[in-house]
């Protein structure tokens, strides 16, 4: 298992010194998002990414297939694109949304067009050794564990894999861990505290779920992917990736321990 950090949570000009400090504390990968990507020099990243003996772990653009049929044709453009960029950056990963519509309200067409539009791009993805992954989402048709498994097994593709995502509305988290943890690449690594009957996200060995026994149980799976630190505004950002990372480095080397 790997440390990674999702770059989101910085601005465009704080980029570059956080993908060096990210190095420095420790974290073998950074993922990055759409917006950055597209006002870059993805050569450049690459670069800097390979000085830092940095992977990028993940990019995360965003696909419709759920919506218009002329969105459905942009989101294939787009994963084209995506392959060349994950291909530059030597990245394995493309996280997939299927469109702001959850799997427990779509209808069969939508469905039907999410379930093509997925698979089409699994295609395009497999001559180069690339995994696509359905990141959990409330808005996807990934909505629930079942949903997630339903379109894996519609679309039927080995290099369709998930970004688990917990909590997932009204699922236990070791529910949903056991439900995908055979197929679960990616994690995007949450511990919160409820007050309120409301989320409020906190350190990994802070929180009300016992993480350790919560990876442990992903491992059991088979889980061997990225940590992502992915909500790390609930502390100062620099506090947050100092502290996750300490903690990542001795959960790792134990839990590692446990498989040898």
């Amino acid at each position: 298992m790997k440390a990674g950090f999702c770059t989101n949570v910085f601005k465009f000009e704080e980029m570059e010194y956080a993908i060096k400090r990210l190095a420095e504390l420790g974290y073998d990968g950074l993922e990055f998002w759409q917006q950055y990507l597209e006002n870059i020099d993805i050569k450049w990243l690459k670069d800097l990414m390979d000085e830092l003996r940095l992977e990028t772990a993940q990019v995360c653009p965003y696909f419709n297939f759920t919506g218009t049929e002329e969105e459905w044709r942009e989101s294939i453009k787009l994963a084209k694109k995506y392959i060349d960029i994950a291909l530059t950056l030597d990245c394995k990963r493309i996280r997939i949304f299927t469109g702001r519509v959850s799997g427990s309200s779509a209808t069969d067409i939508q469905w039907d067009m999410g379930i093509r539009g997925v698979r089409e791009i699994c295609d395009l993805g497999l001559e180069h050794n690339l995994d696509f992954i359905l990141e959990m989402h409330y808005d996807s048709l990934m909505d629930t564990s079942d949903n997630a498994l339903r379109l894996i097994e519609r679309v039927n593709r080995p290099n369709l894999k998930v970004n688990l995502q917990v909590p997932i509305d009204e699922e236990d988290v070791f529910y949903s861990a056991r439900k995908l943890g055979k197929y679960t690449a990616h994690l995007h690594a949450h511990n919160w505290i409820t007050r309120d009957g409301r989320i409020n996200y906190t350190f990994l060995d802070s929180g009300e779920i016992d993480f350790e026994r919560f990876i442990r149980t992903l491992q059991e799976e088979g889980f061997d992917g990225y940590i992502s630190i992915e909500h790390a505004l609930h502390h100062p950002v620099w506090e947050t990736a100092e502290h996750e990372i300490r903690y990542l480095k001795e959960l790792i080397k134990k839990l590692s321990r446990l498989t040898e």
